[in-house]
């Protein structure tokens, strides 16, 4: 026999949204899908609470009036859908009414994790009451109770505020430091990505390298462990403390370890650094147990948002950035280089004769020298350097602090490199070139962002029609061209 679960309400779900989640529900759940005004009569009719889903969507058209008196039913859980890419959803998370965010399209193991995400803050929250009460019965432990209750109180509200994940461990540092002596937290978070296990890990940024790579070696062998799969990659994220540098160095041997996950298999640990590890009683293990369960939510939400940011932002064909993208940091550059005074180019490039590799070779085979050239230029390129795809065969690079001089040379580098490349393509080999046209700005320039992409353009158009495979610049008598025959 199935369990009965909490009831299950629908606000506003679009018809996709609701049949989405009616597939992957229990079966002694039923979705009821209302709008606001008989959702709210539906919450008031069950006072035990129960779960409440709502789009991105319907919650930015909601007003605030009706968002007051829904969440005002303090026993319902609400969980958010990002049905759509909205910069307001990290608004939304961190206001602290959302339990968690599930991304589209929904499947069976997002909903579940969800259910059990809220299966288990609410046994949390229970074990919260059920620690009130004895605080009632046992007055000599008020004072202590009451510390350990505002301890999770703050923990709790913090790390609902933020989606970025160093915010979060930078704040469990402050708010652990409520329970017991902490010198330091470290963090290690994997995942399974073409077969392969990544990890990225979080460490303070007063290590010294010798120190650094003492944790890093400790942090990957605790991943693996827990993880049970032997960390192939990985990335170090540096974290802020407040701290004396050398009071908040961590050390190996004064440890408390925590195991984070969501389902049966942890998916992060963190290391907290305390001169209490080997003392610490039964109720301290017992609260940072709860305080690990939320971590590991606020952990989740924000390790998935950030994926989901970062697909939002990338050409999903080339993996690097779009043309939204690009627009983005191109106002923020130019702002940058008003501000500093800085020198400032664009370059624009354009693949010779595309249409004529689809038409010879197929689509495939063109998607394979967009890609292969998307690569080439994440791995040519400066990291100060920023390349997206503006559209089609187009690609861009915004060159921060460098003169059209500096570019060129750049660009003549580029240009040479992808005349160079065989592409292989079911046992064809074949080259591409390229032409590519640059602008810049001088400091103290006002161009707008236009008239810099304006004049790049013209730099392509001239690099064209001048004969294809070279490089030109927007001051059009200084240009330096190189054809090659």
């Amino acid at each position: 026999m199935d369990t009965p679960t909490r009831p299950c309400l629908g606000l506003a779900l679009s018809p996709e949204l609701a049949s989405q989640l009616k597939g992957h529900l229990p079966r002694t759940s039923v979705l009821e899908n209302r709008l606001p005004g008989s959702a709210l009569e539906f919450m008031s009719e069950r006072s035990q609470g129960g779960l409440v889903f709502v789009s991105v969507s319907t919650w930015k058209d909601l007003p605030a009036q009706d968002r007051e008196r829904l969440t005002a039913h303090k026993s319902w859980q609400f969980l958010l859908i990002a049905d759509r890419h909205d910069p307001e959803a990290l608004e939304f998370m961190s206001s602290g009414i959302f339990l968690t965010l599930m991304t589209c399209p929904l499947d069976g193991e997002k909903i579940a994790r969800a259910l059990e995400q809220a299966e288990e803050v609410s046994s949390m929250y229970q074990d919260i009451f059920l620690m009130a009460r004895e605080i009632s019965l046992e007055r000599e432990l008020l004072a202590r109770k009451n510390e350990q209750l505002a301890f999770l109180n703050q923990l709790l509200t913090k790390a609902s505020q933020t989606l970025d994940p160093s915010v979060i461990l930078s704040n469990s540092a402050e708010d652990l430091a409520l329970l017991l002596d902490v010198r330091s937290v470290l963090g290690i978070f994997w995942s399974e990505n073409k077969g392969q296990t990544e990890a990225e890990l979080f460490l303070p940024e007063n290590l010294t390298n010798t120190s650094q790579a003492e944790w890093i070696n400790h942090l990957l062998s605790l991943a693996t462990r827990l993880g049970k799969h032997e960390v192939r990659g990985y990335q170090v994220s540096l974290l802020q403390h407040k701290d004396d540098a050398e009071e908040s160095q961590p050390e190996l041997d004064q440890l408390i370890t925590l195991p984070l996950s969501l389902g049966p298999e942890p998916f992060g640990a963190l290391v907290i650094c305390s001169r209490e590890a080997s003392a610490l009683g039964q109720d301290r293990l017992r609260i940072l147990g709860s305080a690990a369960n939320h971590l590991a939510l606020a952990m989740r939400n924000s390790l998935e948002f950030r994926k989901t940011k970062a697909r939002a932002d990338h050409d999903g064909l080339t993996r690097i950035s779009n043309r939204h993208h690009f627009d983005t940091r191109l106002r923020e550059e130019m702002k940058r280089h008003q501000r500093h005074q800085d020198e400032l180019s664009l370059m624009m490039i354009d693949l010779d004769y595309f249409k004529s590799v689809n038409d010879t070779y197929g689509h495939q085979a063109g998607d394979l020298v967009l890609r292969e050239v998307g690569k080439i230029l994440h791995n040519t390129l400066r990291e100060s350097d920023f390349p997206a795809r503006y559209g089609g065969e187009e690609f861009v690079v915004i060159l921060p602090q460098t003169r059209e001089e500096q570019a060129w040379i750049l660009a003549e580098r580029l240009r040479a490199q992808i005349g160079q490349t065989v592409f292989r393509f079911q046992k064809k080999r074949f080259r591409v070139t390229v032409s590519i046209g640059i602008a810049g700005l001088k400091p103290g320039a006002l161009t707008p962002p236009e008239g810099l992409i304006h004049n790049a353009d013209l730099a392509l158009y001239l690099a064209k029609t001048s004969g294809r495979n070279m490089v030109c610049c927007s001051a059009i008598e200084e240009c330096e061209a190189d054809q090659l025959g």
